[in-house]
């Protein structure tokens, strides 16, 4: 007989009861682990909302303007070949002063304001400036663009609804001009370099930009190439480019039809010693727009931060780094033969975005990871700037350039804001230039959303609108 030893039941269910709490209790403490940190993770995502990261998705989505691709391709090489002269000539012994021989200018010359309006990639009211929007009186003249050269002719492409609702606007300010801009991202290869290169070629484009001028009403042209002869261009090409801006003039002036010729140029020395005769463009152009900004951008060989568009050089900056400014530029154009009557001076109404390496190091040239977070490949619009303020970003107004930057975390930004923009504007009255150019209409702040208890449009344009436009007190 086998004897069977009972096994206490009570001893059963301590066992059973040991092992369902080894079990339960790894699982209650993963389970408050996963919670706590799902917490920390909703918590964190949403002080996101009021920080750079994750913008896109954050409250400002309804004021972000998407770059149309062409567009903020063109502008960022622009910026790369900014960048280029001051790769290859930071290290240059350059006069860092400018005599000019011009000692006085037309003081009674009307000023202007030229705007450029660039053709949105997809027009949506809600996020994209319109024709529609635009104020026709913070401007003398409005520059559309931009157009492109397509085998030797002026194309203005599959937008020509939109040429035609920006020339419409003078039914509402008789006294304004509205021209087209002939540039684009074709014109490095392609598009001017072709064109130029014969007489007959030139010919053929004049007689296009004739007609298309005279189809849309146009008031006349701006010749956008950036740059003739530089960065291994055929040399030839500054002759070119004189020759061509000569034709065109005697062209308009034959036409009959009071035709403007303008030319958006280069700011850096470096450029203008490579791209530009001088004295011969000065003679057939009514008037050129410098592009003074760009001076700054992220770019790899040069990882720091910069300012887009400093007034003057900061005390850090020397040699070639020092002539990186508005007032540099603009006297080295006077100096090498350009009336001060016919330079029209940029303003950028957008800023430059650098991501620090840093967010402790935060000063001009601090070292940088890359672009910043907000805009686009270092592209920022003035609005987005505004909120960026919003949110507690802290603003530095550096009083050697005359302009700001501000950062947050690690983000960063360099731009211009209505006080800077308007010491510029008195600063070209005072030194007897033609006007400002406002670049451009779509990165200002249009819909007046960057202050809600003044609402004010177009706040950067407006200010220096008033500012350039007010009868002079003698």
């Amino acid at each position: 007989m086998v004897n069977r030893i009972p096994v206490p039941q009570a001893k059963y269910e301590l066992l059973n009861s040991v092992h369902q709490s080894r079990w339960k209790s790894p699982v209650i403490c993963l389970t408050l682990v996963f919670i706590i940190v799902g917490s920390l993770f909703f918590l964190r995502a949403w002080l996101d909302i009021l920080s750079p990261r994750n913008l896109e998705s954050g409250p400002l989505s309804s004021v972000i303007i998407a770059f149309e691709d062409a567009t903020i391709a063109a502008w960022a090489r622009r910026a790369r070949m900014y960048a280029e002269s001051t790769k290859e000539n930071q290290n240059a012994d350059r006069n860092t002063t400018v005599t000019t021989s011009e000692l006085s200018s037309n003081a009674s010359t009307s000023k202007i304001v030229v705007c450029y309006f660039t053709i949105p990639g997809v027009l949506n009211t809600s996020k994209e400036l319109s024709p529609a929007h635009i104020d026709p009186d913070i401007c003398t003249h409005i520059i559309v663009g931009f157009a492109s050269v397509v085998n030797c002719n002026l194309s203005l492409g599959a937008n020509s609804e939109i040429y035609q609702e920006v020339v419409n606007l003078k039914k509402l300010q008789p006294k304004l001009k509205v021209m087209i801009s002939a540039g684009g991202i074709n014109e490095l290869n392609y598009g001017f370099p072709e064109m130029v290169k014969t007489h007959a070629n030139r010919k053929q484009f004049i007689r296009s930009v004739l007609n298309i001028t005279k189809v849309y009403n146009f008031d006349g042209l701006d010749i956008d190439w950036e740059f003739p002869a530089w960065l291994g261009g055929n040399k030839r090409e500054t002759i070119y480019y004189v020759q061509l801006l000569q034709e065109l003039k005697k062209e308009f002036v034959r036409s009959g039809r009071d035709l403007i010729l303008s030319a958006a140029v280069g700011a850096p020395a470096a450029i203008i010693d490579a791209s530009y005769h001088v004295p011969e463009i000065a003679e057939h152009v009514d008037f050129i727009n410098i592009m003074a900004y760009d001076y700054h951008y992220y770019v790899w060989y040069l990882p720091v931060t910069g300012l887009n568009a400093p007034l003057y050089p900061g005390r850090q900056e020397t040699g070639y780094l020092a002539t990186l400014n508005v007032n540099y530029s603009a006297m080295y154009w006077v100096s090498k033969g350009m009336p001060k009557e016919k330079i029209v001076i940029g303003i950028p109404t957008y800023g430059h975005s650098y991501q620090l390496y840093n967010s402790l190091n935060h000063e001009i040239m601090a070292p940088v990871k890359g672009f910043g977070r907000l805009g686009e490949k270092g592209f920022v619009y003035y609005p987005t700037i505004c909120w960026f303020l919003s949110i507690g970003a802290n603003k530095v107004f550096d009083e050697d350039s005359r302009t700001l930057y501000s950062y947050r975390y690690d983000e960063w930004i360099s731009y211009d804001d209505r006080i800077s923009v308007l010491e510029k504007a008195e600063w070209i009255k005072s030194n007897g230039f033609k006007g400002a150019m406002l670049f451009s209409l779509n990165t200002d702040d249009w819909n007046g959303s960057c202050d809600d208890n003044i609402n004010i449009t177009f706040p950067l344009t407006r200010t220096v609108s008033d500012s350039i436009l007010k009868p002079q007190v003698e």
